[in-house]
């Protein structure tokens, strides 16, 4: 049973198919652009927010750490700002990009290709249904 399982996830977590359109190929490009662009610019935040709090009030600190944290959010602003203008541009160069640079098709994408990185809901619902499987007394320990 939980070898089928393991088998079944592993077989649907392909992101890349066998054959791909060319819209396809350009709406996976950009949702992965958009997904890693979002993930570094927290990441950035993040570390560069801990060092300001860990500065210590030296200006050599942070005036680095709230550069960073600025233009963090500035390539944030400007990633979903292009989501929204690139096929507005298009349309007006008449360019059929309603295929693959629409912003719903874009975080349908990110959000399967999320769920084919990272934890699905199923995987979590299989640990939720076997959670009798844990001991409550460790005793024998």
């Amino acid at each position: 049973m939980i070898i089928d399982t393991v088998y079944a996830l592993n077989e649907s977590s392909s992101i890349f198919w066998t054959t791909i359109s060319f819209g396809d190929f350009v709406l996976l490009a950009i949702s992965l652009f958009v997904l890693f662009s979002w993930i570094f610019s927290i990441v950035f935040i993040l570390r560069w927010g801990l060092l300001l709090i860990l500065s210590g009030g030296s200006d050599d600190k942070i005036k680095p750490a709230i550069n960073t944290i600025r233009y963090a959010v500035i390539g944030i602003v400007i990633t979903v700002l292009t989501i929204f203008i690139f096929p507005i541009l298009g349309r007006l160069l008449w360019l059929d990009v309603e295929k693959y640079a629409e912003p719903k098709r874009i975080f349908e994408k990110i959000e399967e290709i999320g769920n084919k990185l990272f934890w699905t809901s199923g995987n979590i619902d299989w640990w939720i249904d076997n959670i009798d499987a844990i001991p409550s007394d460790f005793s024998d320990l």
